[in-house]
């Protein structure tokens, strides 16, 4: 019975290790205070005031949905036009150090 567990522990484990490693790796070249400085301009927008106007909050966003989301507006496949504005103007490095820098605020 221990060695079931022992063997589930360690499938789980890996599992778990080879998506952070895969999330690592997604986001090279992320820096975290390169986003915090980028985010000052999201968060005009993105705040307590902003929620209830339908803009949704971002912080706390796990990063590979915030890179998908950011993506699908600078490929205009979301309709917004501030939203792809502002996207059409992040390159990757931009985009994985903001997506970084607001999975791990809240």
């Amino acid at each position: 019975m221990k060695s079931k567990f022992v063997f589930f522990s360690i499938i789980i484990l890996l599992l778990f290790s080879n998506k952070i490693l895969a999330d690592d790796k997604a986001l090279a070249g992320a820096d975290f205070e390169y986003g915090q400085h980028l985010s000052g301009e999201c968060v005009t927008c993105h705040n307590s005031t902003g929620l209830g106007q339908g803009i949704p909050k971002i912080t706390g966003m796990k990063t590979a949905v915030f890179i998908k989301k950011i993506l699908a507006y600078k490929t205009k496949e979301k309709d917004n036009a501030v939203m792809q504005m502002v996207a059409d103007r992040l390159g990757e490095e931009e985009i994985n150090s903001l997506a970084l820098y607001l999975s791990k605020t809240k």
